[in-house]
């Protein structure tokens, strides 16, 4: 399972493992190196008193007699070694622990000298330090020509202590990083749980919603910082889902209702055809038809919807005349208007706007049914058309005494007719959303308000022709 806790638990395992590691070790090597240090302190101080109480006298070297416990003229400790040569390699004088073994002949100066790890004669480890210096001359050998212009020494210690304090010091270390590494085992995943715990309980609400509780919202309150964004953004997809399926349940709805009159017109037509052949005459004929082509414009708008919707409705834009389309649109409408008692102004200043003629003809035609049809007897409609900065901008206007500003904001949803409307037969409650979906095809928009006067304003804006 590709869980985000067990990848942060390794993830911060194998770090913390890595940089109590890490840290052990650089721990332990500062510490190494500090012990390695100090034994070299001490073993260079005693290279020193060597040197200090090494002379040479009439032709011969010598150890001061004020330093007969250090080692030298056979009365030297056991465990202290040390090796004396001229430039010749000829050894001038040694200690007699080291028995018929000769220490290496490694040298540095007194400035720099060189330390390094070897075996003592008995095998112990040890440690040796080489220095390269100039033997004093006694008050009584002054004139005289020694013949050592510099002595090689080596001088050598056991090391058992040294690796003893690194060896306890290493098993120290370990054991630590053991203990450590066992407490982050230990607590890492519990943090890590209650850290994460938030995020578990908004994964376990998001796996109980389903389309029967899309009206659940998941709760702000004492969520981390972080969760806070996804948080308001899943409220706002659950608030447009809750709303996308109550639209296609009032679709479905509305679909039901809108075929159930034809095909319930159809339905009687064909049983009374059936029942009563003898009576049937042309109007049965023309009625079954005006069903049919009812539920065949409902179908066909359907279908221009779900084109539209999934970007296959194609717009062919060109430079079209807008007061001569507007002028012709009209026409079809201008006897209907008349039997209602409308009185149409059309003030449409000359202008091109760059539009696909079929779809702007198809929704001026939209515009100009909806006006003949729901405006007051006797009213006006209004039909403006102008160019500006802004673009071609076409308007149609009527009054109007059943609509609110709330109802205006539901005029482009699919099916929507106010009810006292609705049982009125032409109209599907598809032409609006039709009318705008052709706009948007061609970059164009679609939009209606009430004004001062209360009445209703469709805007249809474009780009001008260049």
């Amino acid at each position: 399972m590709n869980s985000i806790r067990r990848r942060l638990t390794r993830d911060v395992l194998i770090v913390s493992a890595l940089l109590l590691g890490g840290s052990l070790a650089a721990l332990y090597f500062a510490a190494r190196a500090e012990l390695v240090e100090q034994f070299d302190v001490a073993l260079e101080a005693r290279a020193l008193a060597f040197g200090a109480v090494t002379g040479a006298d009439d032709g011969h070297l010598h150890l001061a007699e004020a330093v007969n416990g250090l080692p030298g003229s056979g009365k030297g400790k056991a465990d202290e070694y040390y090796e004396l040569w001229d430039a010749n390699a000829r050894v001038l004088a040694r200690s007699s622990s080291l028995g018929a073994t000769d220490l290496p002949r490694r040298t540095g100066s007194l400035e720099r000298p060189r330390f390094w790890n070897l075996p003592l004669p008995d095998g112990r480890p040890g440690r040796a330090i080489g220095v390269e210096f100039k033997p004093r001359t006694d008050a009584g050998g002054r004139g005289r020509n020694p013949p050592w212009s510099a002595v090689l020494m080596v001088v050598a210690g056991d090391r058992g202590n040294l690796d003893e304090a690194l060896s306890e010091l290493l098993a120290i270390g370990g054991v630590c990083g053991v203990l450590l590494l066992a407490a982050t085992l230990g607590t890492v995943p519990r943090v890590l749980r209650r850290g994460l715990a938030p995020l578990a309980r908004l994964g376990e609400q998001a796996a109980q919603i389903d389309a029967d509780t899309l009206a659940a919202r998941f709760p702000a309150t004492g969520l981390p910082d972080e969760l806070l964004p996804i948080c308001a953004r899943l409220n706002a997809l659950l608030a447009r889902l809750e709303e996308s399926f109550a639209r296609e349940r009032r679709f479905s709805a509305d679909l039901a209702h809108e075929l159930r009159t034809p095909l319930a017109e159809l339905r009687s037509l064909a049983e009374c055809a059936l029942k009563w052949p003898e009576t049937r005459d042309t109007t049965t004929d023309r009625d079954t038809l005006a069903a049919a082509r009812q539920m065949e414009s409902l179908v066909t708008n359907l279908l221009a919807l779900a084109r539209g919707e999934h970007g296959q409705l194609a717009a062919h834009r060109e430079p079209v005349a807008v007061d001569a389309l507007v002028r012709d649109g009209w026409r079809p409408f201008a006897a209907r208007a008349e039997t209602r008692g409308l009185r149409a102004d059309l003030v449409v200043a000359p202008a091109s706007a760059l539009a696909d003629p079929v779809l702007l003809r198809s929704i001026l035609a939209n515009l100009f049914d909806n006006a003949v049809d729901y405006a007051p007897a006797g009213g006006t409609i209004t039909i403006t058309g102008e160019a500006g900065p802004a673009g071609v901008t076409l308007r149609v206007a009527n009054a109007t005494h059943d609509l609110d500003p709330a109802d205006v904001g539901r005029l482009f949803d699919r099916f929507w007719r106010k009810e006292a409307a609705r049982s009125g037969g032409q109209h599907t409650g598809l032409g609006l959303p039709l009318a705008r979906m052709f706009a948007s095809a061609m970059d164009w928009t679609l939009t209606a308000a009430l004004d001062a006067e209360h009445r209703l304003v469709f805007t249809l804006q474009g780009p001008v022709a260049s």
